[in-house]
């Protein structure tokens, strides 16, 4: 293993790293462990990347940045007895970095190494500076437990609208300007039927092939084996049932009594376990209903998002625009729900310090849809007081008034790159 280890320190030394299209994700490396945590294919390896160029555009020595990948066949056995022989070697050959840290190792796919949060915790003990990134397979959950409050996480999500213009080569300088708002809303409905993963902006002619593979894979890398579900039958319908309520509702009564009339018995325990299942593996983004209790909160149906519009089916251009902010919230870190009080519904409410402060409605045609836009905030209004209201379309911009209350119209794309 000796051997190994200082082939594969060697070649990363003298490689290239790939050209890079920048990330606007803050990347801090000092005192804890960095943790990349996101969807497969999002670009966490690519981050690391990022993070070894940025500091050694700064000047610190290549031998101060260490990458492995534990996907790589050759560290398969990699066992505990050789972390001593890990620890020669990176003394032996790299240097320290200019902040004080013994080195900087970027692990990749670090979940396969058997007691991986042991090594990543000895290695912070020893004065080394860790960024780990892992696929779906190790859970939010996961990974306090293994590291123990001595990390940082980062939510690595495909790109956003910013992003997806970046690796597009699209200067976003004079939008406002007819044509090119003109390409910005090709660009977006682009955006939106295709998704944000690296690889599918990069290959727009093999979308479809690459989707299908990154879902065969969450399917049964991060779900069936992980979780070890045995009737994969039933999951794989389940999650058809799923991918069906994209940017819809879902409720797991319902799912019950569809198995039910197939004459399969589930117990909603095991629906419950599935739909965990999905969100664990960053497949699917639940958004729950707004209520000061929590019991109902988590007695209601939940709305469900895909964690890419990529994976959704069918040309609805109002669900993908809507799923769109949905995971636009959960990249922003903000704390949405939705609301449905009798007809009255608003797709997003935001919530800060326990207090409802946004109502934010998605629409793509406003004019044939505006009375349930415009109602649902009325209700919000006489719900929780003077919040800010907006809604997102696709290009209508202005302000209207509601009961002395101004409702923005704001366009989704602007929206999207307001951040």
């Amino acid at each position: 293993m000796e051997g190994t280890l200082r082939s594969l320190i060697s070649e990363w030394f003298s490689s290239e790293i790939p050209k890079l299209v920048r990330r606007d994700i803050s990347l801090p490396i000092r005192g804890n462990a960095l943790a990349l945590i996101g969807p497969r294919r999002a670009g966490k390896t690519f981050m690391m990347y990022q993070i070894a160029s940025d500091l050694m555009q700064r000047g610190i020595a290549r031998e101060s940045i260490v990458y492995l990948n534990f996907e790589d066949l050759r560290l398969s056995n990699l066992r505990e007895e050789d972390f001593p022989t890990f620890l020669k070697i990176l003394a032996e050959m790299t240097k320290p970095l200019p902040s004080g840290e013994k080195a900087l190792l970027l692990l990749d796919e670090v979940q396969n190494l058997k007691e991986w949060g042991r090594w990543v915790r000895s290695l912070l003990d020893r004065g080394y500076a860790v960024v780990s990134g892992s696929s779906s397979k190790v859970g939010v959950r996961e990974i306090p437990t293994e590291l123990r409050g001595r990390y940082l996480e980062r939510l690595v999500l495909p790109l956003s609208f910013r992003e997806f213009l970046k690796f597009r080569e699209v200067n976003i300088d004079y939008l406002e300007a007819p044509e090119k708002r003109g390409r910005i809303l090709r660009y977006l409905r682009e955006y939106l039927m295709l998704g944000g993963f690296p690889e599918v902006v990069l290959n727009p002619e093999h979308a479809k092939e690459l989707l299908r593979v990154y879902r065969e894979t969450v399917f049964y890398r991060d779900i069936i084996e992980r979780f070890r579900v045995r009737d994969i039958s039933s999951f794989r319908f389940f999650l058809e049932m799923l991918e069906g309520s994209f940017g819809s509702y879902f409720s797991l009564s319902s799912a019950q009594k569809t198995f039910k009339s197939m004459g399969i018995k589930k117990s909603k325990k095991t629906l419950a376990n599935y739909f965990k299942y999905c969100e664990d593996s960053f497949y699917i983004l639940p958004i729950r209903k707004f209520s000061f209790s929590r019991k109902a909160m988590l007695q209601q149906p939940r709305k469900v998002y895909p964690i890419d519009t990529g994976y959704m089916k069918g040309e609805s251009i109002g669900r993908r625009m809507e799923s769109s902010v949905a995971i636009e919230l959960m990249r922003r870190g903000d704390e949405a729900y939705y609301m449905k009080e009798g007809d009255s519904e608003v797709d997003f409410l935001l919530v800060r310090d326990r207090t409802v402060e946004e109502a934010i409605q998605v629409s793509y045609s406003l004019d044939e849809v505006e009375k349930r836009e415009i109602e649902g905030l009325r209700k919000a209004f006489d719900l929780f007081g003077g919040i800010k209201a907006s809604i997102l379309t696709w290009d209508l911009e202005g302000e209207r008034s509601l009961d002395g209350r101004t409702i923005r119209l704001i366009p989704l794309w602007k929206w999207l790159l307001s951040h």
